[in-house]
């Protein structure tokens, strides 16, 4: 937001705000090499924050939507000439790839349409939900998403840890379902981080979350062990749905100890 072609009220109120206000399609990077979604906006993203995106071993896909799953970024990395990295050996240089299987599906169409591609540069890893993967030392678990329904998608979100801390992100989804707290309550994790889909603001929740579902799953993680009062809430995933710039959102969610995430927060568990 600005959403592209907008001019609704909190569009144009965002657009005078400018700085956290304005915001590019939502992923997040763990150190230097785990990214988790690879949206059209990463080659700005890159730019602005000064990130060494040729480090990345591997790429997290939550679900196969365009803002989440780019090909072609994918394009390029798969073609030498636009990801030269000398030094490294062919046999080393691969991006390891987590999805669902229409992940995979986007996938292998994003090598069928593109122009001297090297498949070999990449290794793609089909997720389930409850199932759990190791990526660069941290454990993922992957958890159902509620974002579409299952038939058309199983889409994701993930608790992830590195052994010392843990972080649950929970990106593009609505009210998330009663077996991710069985899940989440016989994994033993506890979250120091809690990112949290907020695209629907102060609006009922469809796919995504609204401001009612994020202050019911914190109770439900309080309730099962999963966070307790040392844990950081963050909205993020926003919307113009929501009507309310960053600084509207900061004078809002405060009070209820609920922070508001902005493009190039970085964050140390």
């Amino acid at each position: 937001m600005p959403a592209t072609f907008c001019s609704c009220p909190v569009c144009l109120r965002s657009l005078a705000e400018g700085g956290k206000s304005l915001r590019m399609r939502s992923c997040t990077l763990l150190g230097d090499d785990v990214l988790i979604d690879m949206g059209p906006d990463i080659h700005a993203q890159k730019l602005k924050y000064g990130l060494r995106l040729d480090r990345l071993k591997a790429v997290v896909y939550t679900h196969s939507h365009e803002d989440h799953q780019d090909a072609y970024a994918l394009q390029l990395r798969g073609t030498h000439s636009c990801a030269v990295h000398p030094g490294i050996a062919p046999e080393g240089d691969v991006l390891q790839l987590y999805g669902d299987r229409w992940v995979g599906k986007r996938f292998l169409s994003a090598m069928g349409q593109g122009v001297q591609i090297d498949e070999t540069r990449f290794c793609f890893h089909e997720v389930q939900p409850w199932q759990q993967f190791q990526v660069e030392g941290y454990t993922f678990h992957a958890l159902r998403a509620n974002h579409r329904p299952i038939a058309v998608e199983d889409c994701l979100i993930y608790a992830i840890t590195d052994g010392k801390s843990s972080i649950l992100y929970a990106n593009d989804t609505g009210e998330l379902s009663p077996e991710v707290d069985d899940y989440l309550a016989k994994s033993g994790l506890k979250f120091s981080l809690v990112s949290m889909d907020c695209a629907r603001g102060l609006l009922s929740g469809d796919g995504h979350m609204g401001w009612a579902e994020v202050l019911k799953l914190r109770e439900r993680l309080m309730a099962i062990g999963a966070a307790d009062q040392n844990t950081r809430f963050i909205l993020n995933h926003l919307s113009h749905m929501n009507d309310m710039t960053h600084s509207e959102w900061v004078s809002f969610a405060t009070p209820y100890g609920m922070e508001i995430a902005w493009d190039g927060l970085e964050i140390e568990c």
